[in-house]
């Protein structure tokens, strides 16, 4: 591990080189980046959301990092946003921020980690932190500069800190904090759950980091406990509501209850609901397009890398849509295998998404936001917008729409992004108070989470269509 992760793109290159990684392309996407542009729009959202404490926690261990992903529409009153997914603790892409965007994001880890230090209920002076990984994850460097900022910050504050992995972690190695740091594939067969506590080979955890982990936990209790009150939960777990990022229905139902709040922002309203079976899934789709007349697309739940989700034509007829959603199942346990179970589908209405000029072709954009916790308040980061990789024909083809940087096949092409920046705006159509109001969504909407956690998790009336 390096010992010295500065702001120097060099370094970033050099740390990408011992760990066997060609980082050149994020040090040019991170050099895109714009701190001047990105503070002054994240003070004017601060700024348009402290009047009515849109962004303030009733609860500061109920949210400490994540992120939401945008499309825009243009509508006759100016631009419009549509939510796509929100993402919980395990962030892709934090290399291609800047060093500031990076160190106040990293703040929300740190901020759960010294809750864990002033609550000491392990009782012997020890703060154990697990942090999750893919297996061959291909942005291992993105783990290896958050636990650099991690130990740099705590050694700074006069704690003793060890950093770990599965092949040399000693239980009894004295130290205040101790880090220890695996593959999913690894904690699947390590994990346990007794007396509230999430447990390593029978170790109490104090810090989870890594969506992977609470996901791959099947007890039974932990799992009544998550969606009574996750509050009781000892185990601190950076994205403790995870049930709710993973399911992209219960994102836009969150977003459905707090839809006089965040219209405000500009934040636009599409058709959703929710499929458990492949009759149920089938059924629903032909029923919505005969009736709207539109066209739609589907989720698994839990995906990620835009694996299984895909187009549903409105021209499509049972059969074809049969076929749609066995490509997507395909698609799915191709990336996952059986360890995940797509079901529940979320279906939502396709928008009229804007379009931008890219290499002289039209292509389908998005736009990513990092967001944090700082002293109960939701911050907005930064973040950056992702073209996809065909040029749109309207053909409705997966490439056309799907814009994740790591989304094929596992390459990672960071070419197709964007910084934020005064002259990256003209390339998306967007102003700056675009941006402030996406900035507002994103800090509203967590908000609105963990707000109406109990509300959205228990949630059940899903023979509605919900507009």
């Amino acid at each position: 591990m390096s010992s010295k992760i500065t702001d120097s793109d060099l370094e970033l290159i050099n740390l990408g080189n011992s760990l066997g990684l060609d980082l050149v392309s994020f040090a040019d996407l991170r050099a895109s980046q714009e701190d001047a542009f990105v503070d002054e729009v994240r003070d004017k959202a601060l700024e348009k959301m402290e009047k009515e404490k849109d962004n303030v926690l009733k609860n500061v261990n109920s949210f400490y990092t994540g992120s939401i992903d945008f499309m825009v529409s243009n509508e006759p009153e100016g631009k419009k946003f549509f939510l796509l997914e929100t993402n919980g603790g395990s962030h892709r892409g934090l290399s291609i921020i800047t060093k500031k965007q990076q160190d106040l994001l990293f703040n929300g880890y740190f901020e759960a980690i010294i809750q864990a230090v002033r609550r000491n209920i392990r009782k012997n002076e020890k703060v154990f932190v697990l942090i999750g990984v893919p297996v061959n994850d291909a942005l291992i460097h993105e783990k290896v500069i958050m636990i650099e900022y991690l130990r740099k910050k705590f050694k700074t504050s006069g704690y003793t800190v060890k950093i770990f992995n599965t092949d040399n972690y000693d239980k009894h190695f004295k130290a205040e904090i101790v880090f220890l740091i695996a593959d999913y594939r690894q904690l699947s067969i390590s994990l346990s759950f007794s007396n509230n506590w999430i447990k390593y080979k029978e170790e109490e955890i104090s810090v989870l980091i890594g969506d992977g982990i609470t996901r791959r936990l099947k007890d039974q209790n932990f799992l009544k406990i998550m969606k009574e009150d996750f509050r009781k939960i000892k185990s601190i777990i950076v994205n403790p509501i995870f049930r709710i990022t993973d399911d992209k229905s219960l994102t836009y139902l969150a977003s459905f209850f707090s839809k006089s709040l965040l219209k405000k922002y500009n934040l636009r309203y599409l058709l959703f609901t929710k499929a458990y079976t492949e009759e149920n899934l089938i059924s629903k789709l032909e029923y919505l397009i005969k009736m709207y007349q539109k066209s739609f697309i589907i989720k698994p739940s839990g995906g990620s890398g835009g694996a299984g989700v895909m187009p549903v034509s409105k021209e499509e007829d049972s059969f074809s849509i049969k076929k749609i959603l066995n490509d997507s199942k395909k698609e799915f346990y191709a990336k996952f295998m059986k360890d995940r179970d797509p079901y529940p589908y979320t279906i939502q209405e396709m928008a009229d998404f804007s379009l931008i000029n890219w290499r002289e072709r039209k292509h389908t954009f998005d736009l990513r936001i990092y967001l944090t916790q700082r002293d109960g308040i939701i911050v907005p980061v930064g973040g950056l917008a992702r073209i996809a990789r065909g040029e749109y024909s309207g053909s409705l083809k997966k490439q056309e729409f799907v814009v994740n940087l790591s989304g094929y096949n596992g390459q990672i092409e960071v070419e197709r992004g964007i910084g934020f920046s005064e002259d990256n705006c003209k390339l998306l159509d967007l102003t700056k108070e675009d941006f402030v109001n996406m900035f507002c969504i994103g800090c509203v909407l967590f908000t609105s989470i963990v707000k109406n956690y109990s509300k959205i998790i228990n949630f059940s009336d899903w023979s509605k269509i919900i507009d």
